[in-house]
């Protein structure tokens, strides 16, 4: 006997949808802009690129990383959800970056599908001065907020031990 199986998947992911939770993400980014950590052009692109690997489905998550002068490592993750499973929509906010010592360097890091092969995707991010040589932040996750439009959305949680 021969069987056969297929596995469909479907997706929650809409421009209108990823919009509207990018909105919550930037408030978030424009946090760390007041405190002076970024620029609000960085602020700007940030936002910019993680909205186009959402758009072409493909991000797996992101991270907003932190390291101190004394080299802490810690950060903030936003894993991607498009499957109806994130219904909570929380506020945006939450975070006290002015515990961050100043001189600390933020940075953003993008972790792919692992089935995303396209050489367009990677070629469309060197365009935007991408590096592919970073890695996720290693530590505890905690402190988790959801962001979510009809079904589709972001989980943030903060990974490491924050100041």
């Amino acid at each position: 006997m021969t069987y056969t199986a297929t596995a469909t998947a479907t997706t929650t992911m809409t421009e209108a949808r990823v919009r509207a939770v990018m909105r919550k993400v930037g408030a978030n980014f424009q946090v760390f802009v007041t405190a002076g950590h970024i620029s609000q052009t960085r602020a700007n692109s940030w936002t910019t690129d993680v909205t186009y690997l959402q758009l072409v489905e493909a991000l797996d998550y992101f991270e907003v990383q932190c390291t101190t002068p004394a080299g802490d490592t810690f950060g903030l993750r936003y894993t991607v959800a498009a499957d109806g499973s994130i219904r909570e929509d929380s506020r945006s906010g939450g975070l006290d970056v002015y515990g961050i010592p100043n001189n600390s360097t933020l940075g953003l890091f993008a972790s792919l599908r692992d089935d995303v092969s396209s050489s367009s995707v990677r070629d469309e991010l060197k365009k935007r001065g991408w590096g592919f040589d970073g890695s996720s932040l290693e530590g505890a996750e905690s402190e988790r907020r959801s962001f979510s439009r009809e079904g589709y959305g972001l989980t943030r949680s903060k990974v490491g031990i924050w100041p």
